[in-house]
């Protein structure tokens, strides 16, 4: 079941999709909430209650507050049934929810997606009738009452469900919480998707307003502090929340293919009609947002590892919970273990192990903006009993709410290194002061302003140790990578790889015979359309790289790619395998054509609906294992019978959800 929350009426189908679209087509429950009614700076105006048609709707002179709010719903509708390719045709009722009225809008061909509207006012709303009469806190409604400022009045969109005699006020953000939190238990959600609640201060956009939308950040902290409250269905940790960046992923490369850019296009097309504020056609950021979608914080693709007995464990956040699956040494899975973190998770996790075989568990806390660390007490044991801070590197200045996930991997000399994108847009790193020690320092090594989460750490045969990180420097993706040469962990910054433009993280693995591949999306620009597509680098001999990419093809999708490292030292078929979510929500795969070699740019589709990205992992004979998180809580499984470079991945099973 997916729930999405979002301020206005056209912000789901700019920066959620394709995942929203992907979720309908595969036939799936889709409710989305409305917390505006979208008036944007319309007054009242007596003698206009009659519903607006599209034409009207597009029509300043024929509006007014109540008539516009209603254009952004009929606009809403009308978008959401050319998604699911069925006739615009809906019911509406007011529903009683937490001490407060909604309204619910149900599509009459395809029941499980429904609207719903909870008509608090927009920002630009400075109308004395919503807020309160307090002439100095007018207008900025969410925000106001996400920092319990002021009470305020919803408004009564014509042709509304709600009655005159329903309109609500809300006296404070708590209320506005408890409505949500209600929404997502009527609902049972299984993933929440919102906005972004802490957008990055590198980028444009109304800087007084946190760099985005008023609206947007408000309603985004209000959504996902409901999802804190909400426990998940039947009181499971299920529930996996997933942020949009918004606004400024204009500032990011193109990374949706010309199918998916056409399907949102077409959608957005079909809200625009009932909208005066946009042109047509859209230009400018409207035009621009249809083309991209990045994640506020995406699920990395490194959340399993490998216990010293062999056996693969893997680990998601969920309900506000750090949830573990644990293979037994059958083959088989446990049921899932839920563990309770010292505060709330981003999404993204890494998982690596200490030199003597220990599991460690590295994530970020989302309210307190720290790296934070559990592992096993002893080998093969439990994790989660016990939790250390590894602090922000950013704290004394800069920006730390600005800071990454982390990304850790044990060294040659044994010991875990942790390195983050810093608050000030560079890299920083922390390292275990010996093997299976605790942790010192934090370094920066620079490399700002423009490196983006999801970095990736590759060692060299040598015992070296590179890392590579995405990066937009001048409008331009760029790979960006640092090196250290053996036993002394010192990092200097080396030259971006070149190639066609990244639109994505980068991914290391390691060949046969040592060498290092970076792959990561590539974007469509105006030397060509690659978006969708994957791009890999090959170091050669004597360290240095390749100096143009492989197009390795692609069946689309964004954001991380997993890997899993050839078997080096063998003379047996080891090759590297990709995996990566495709334009469907799936996952798909790809593999070198031969130890040692390039991708034949064959990929495989291995289906799924799916939340985030995949990670993958080698069992104790070699054979590969992939997980990916599914859209109700569990987690998909898929494994070779038996290794080899060869071989396809034939068995599958999803696990449960907590």
């Amino acid at each position: 079941m997916s729930v999405n929350v979002v301020a206005h009426q056209d912000d789901d189908i700019l920066f959620l999709n394709p995942d929203l679209q992907n979720s309908i087509r595969s036939g799936r429950q889709v409710k989305t909430v409305f917390i505006t009614a979208g008036e944007a700076g319309y007054a009242p105006e007596a003698g206009k209650n009659e519903t607006p048609d599209a034409r009207a709707c597009r029509e300043r002179a024929q509006l007014d507050r109540e008539r516009y709010a209603r254009c952004r719903q009929l606009g809403a509708r009308a978008a959401y049934a050319r998604m699911a390719s069925v006739a615009d045709e809906w019911t509406q009722q007011e529903v009683p929810l937490a001490g407060s009225w909604v309204e619910i809008h149900t599509l009459v061909a395809r029941p499980a997606i429904q609207l719903v509207f909870l008509n608090l006012p927009d920002w630009a709303d400075t109308q004395t009738d919503v807020s309160g009469g307090d002439e100095r806190l007018k207008g900025a409604s969410l925000h106001h009452l996400w920092a319990n400022e002021r009470t305020t009045r919803t408004i009564v969109p014509v042709g509304s469900a709600i009655s005159p005699a329903h309109r609500g006020t809300y006296q404070d953000g708590r209320q506005v919480v408890s409505v949500l939190a209600a929404m997502y238990q009527r609902f049972r959600a299984t993933v929440i998707r919102i906005q972004d609640p802490e957008p990055d201060s590198r980028y444009r956009f109304n800087p007084s307003w946190g760099h985005d939308h008023s609206d947007h950040i408000a309603g985004a902290r209000l959504a996902e502090e409901a999802a804190r409250v909400y426990a998940g269905p039947d009181g499971r940790p299920i529930a996996r929340v997933v942020p949009y960046r918004n606004y400024n992923i204009n500032d990011a490369q193109a990374n949706l293919d010309a199918g998916h850019r056409g399907e949102k296009a077409t959608v957005f097309a079909e809200y625009v009609r009932f909208d005066a504020e946009i042109g047509t056609p859209p230009t400018g950021d409207y035009a621009g947002w249809p083309e991209r979608v990045y994640y506020r914080w995406s699920t990395g693709t490194t959340w399993t590892g490998r216990n010293q007995d062999g056996t693969l464990q893997a680990f998601a956040v969920q309900g506000n919970k750090l949830v573990t699956w644990r293979q037994r040494a059958t083959g088989e899975f446990a049921p899932p273990v839920v563990l309770t973190p010292p505060g709330p998770l981003a999404p993204g996790l890494s998982v690596t192990a200490n030199a003597d075989g220990r599991l460690e568990v590295l994530a970020r806390r989302l309210d307190t903006h720290e790296i934070i660390t559990t592992w096993q007490a002893t080998p093969n044991g439990d994790i989660g009993r016990v939790w250390a801070s590894l602090g922000n590197p950013n704290t004394a200045a800069g920006a730390p709410a600005q800071v990454g996930s982390p990304v850790a991997a044990r060294l040659a000399d044994g010991t875990i290194r942790v390195f983050v994108k810093n608050g000030g847009g560079g890299l920083s790193t922390k390292a275990q002061t010996a093997p299976n020690a605790g942790y010192g320092p934090w370094t920066d090594f620079g490399g700002g302003p423009g490196v983006q989460d999801g970095l990736t750490v590759g060692v060299t045969p040598d015992g070296g140790t590179v890392v590579f990180a995405y990066a937009v420097e001048a409008g331009i993706g760029q790979i960006k990578h640092w090196a250290a040469t053996p036993g002394t962990q010192a990092f200097t910054s080396r030259p971006n790889l070149t190639g066609s433009e990244p639109a994505g993280p980068p991914r290391a693995a390691v060949s046969r015979n040592g060498s290092l591949t970076v792959c990561h999306r590539l974007a469509r620009n105006a030397q060509g359309d690659n978006a969708g597509l994957v791009g890999c680098h090959r170091q050669l001999p004597g360290g240095s790289w390749s100096t143009t990419s492989q197009n390795v093809g692609g069946h689309g999708g964004v954001d991380g790619l997993a890997a899993v490292d050839a078997v080096q030292g063998t003379a047996a078929d080891s090759r590297i395998l990709l995996f990566a979510t495709n334009r469907g929500g799936g996952l798909s795969t790809t593999r070198q054509v031969a130890p040692d070699g390039l991708f034949g740019g064959q990929w495989s589709d291995l289906g799924g609906v799916l939340v985030g990205q995949p990670s993958a992992a080698k069992a104790a004979d070699g054979t590969v294992f992939v997980f990916a998180l599914t859209d109700s809580g569990g987690l998909l499984v898929r494994n070779q019978i038996r290794p080899g470079g060869d071989q396809d991945l034939l068995e599958e099973r999803v696990l449960d959800a907590p």
